[in-house]
């Protein structure tokens, strides 16, 4: 029996279950609302209100057993530095879990965990880290780089264009060829062909040797069983077996 164990065990280990609320307390922070089961959302939102019950007493115990939950720095101290103070003049309920219908594949019942004062449409919070967008490197866009130098490496860009459009092409002078290589050359064609020839030559004589061979091989098979067809068959003469007698000299 499970007497005195609270929580639920959500059908994985323990190890795999704070990891899983973990990571949902960390995105309930990050986006202000997240979408999951009802029975996930019960057992994150005890957790994430506990968290900021520590943010509002602000003290470094406090702020030690919060990353004892959550591993990242900044959210901890965005939950600690910003978010406390939205939730000074409340007395706990800082979520609320919002049903929302059944997940399609396996039925299972969803819900919306969301934090009170979270605004819908806005997915960034106060207090978390935005990338900035580099500014468009341009004459007007430049910002704390020098102007005068990107103005002369634009005109000594454009004059090199200029430079490179005005020069006529030059067209490649054909190389005059060594006629001793040219004869080499000729040579060894010529060399390669002779070898081919005598080759193919060498290939139909063998050729007709292994005909003439063969042909001389039938003949000579024919020879003889005509030979021995035209040979008389032996007469079989029975010799007379001597009797056998009792006589003695």
């Amino acid at each position: 029996m499970r007497h005195r164990n609270q929580g639920r065990k959500l059908g994985v280990k323990s190890s795999h279950r704070n990891a899983m609320l973990r990571q949902l307390v960390e995105a309930l922070f990050l986006h202000g609302r997240i979408r999951t089961t009802v029975t996930r959302a019960k057992e994150a939102r005890p957790i994430a209100e506990r968290i900021i019950t520590w943010a509002k007493k602000g003290t470094l115990h406090h702020r030690r057993l919060a990353f004892a939950v959550i591993y990242r720095r900044d959210i901890v101290n965005r939950v600690f530095d910003h978010m406390a103070a939205w939730y000074q003049n409340r007395q706990g309920g800082y979520t609320r879990i919002i049903k929302i219908g059944q997940r399609p594949g396996d039925g299972a019942p969803v819900a919306f965990l969301e934090l009170l004062d979270w605004v819908p449409g806005t997915e960034k919070l106060v207090g978390q880290n935005v990338k900035q967008e580099k500014p468009v490197e341009g004459e007007e866009g430049l910002e704390g780089k020098d102007k005068d130098k990107a103005k002369k490496e634009k005109q000594a860009k454009d004059a090199a264009k200029k430079t490179k459009a005005a020069k006529p092409e030059v067209k490649k002078s054909k190389v005059a060829k060594d006629p001793a290589k040219e004869k080499k050359k000729a040579d060894r064609q010529a060399a390669e062909e002779k070898r081919k020839q005598e080759r193919a030559t060498l290939r139909e004589k063998a050729k007709k040797d292994l005909t003439a061979k063969k042909e001389e091989g039938k003949k000579a098979a024919d020879k003889k069983t005509e030979t021995k067809k035209s040979e008389p068959k032996k007469s079989a003469v029975k010799k007379a077996k001597p009797a056998k007698g009792n006589d003695k000299k």
